[in-house]
């Protein structure tokens, strides 16, 4: 069974993206910090990494985690969603960021599970 790796501060998402990867047959792990997530990785490296950028105690946090994720494991799929363009005039795109995809959020469902499938 493949492993997916949600790294995301928001429950919602945790919830409703993880229960739909479990219902499409994934196993899933979460982290609601970046650092909890590198440690996971660290243990066990999942086939996919979903990464959030926004957390609370800094805002493009995930950019930095994407970095170290990407220095890493550079094969390791990994995929950023976040609303921040949405919430911040930030203007970036994914020759800003280390990451396979880019997924704004609201996160459509069967968007994710298509690229998903791409990579895994």
């Amino acid at each position: 069974m493949q492993r997916i790796l949600i790294i995301d501060d928001d429950e919602d998402i945790i919830e409703t993206v993880g229960s739909l990867l479990k219902f499409e047959g994934y196993d899933v792990d979460f982290a609601i910090t970046t650092e909890k997530g590198i440690e996971k990785l660290e243990e066990n490296i999942p086939d996919l990494v979903l990464l959030d950028i926004m957390f609370p105690d800094k805002k493009t946090k995930g950019f930095d985690a994407a970095a170290i994720i990407k220095d890493l494991y550079a094969d390791l799929p990994l995929f950023v969603f976040t609303a921040i363009n949405r919430e911040y005039a930030f203007d970036f795109s994914m020759d800003d960021i280390k990451a396979d995809e880019f997924i704004n959020k609201p996160v459509k469902l069967d968007r994710l599970l298509e690229l998903i499938k791409k990579y895994t």
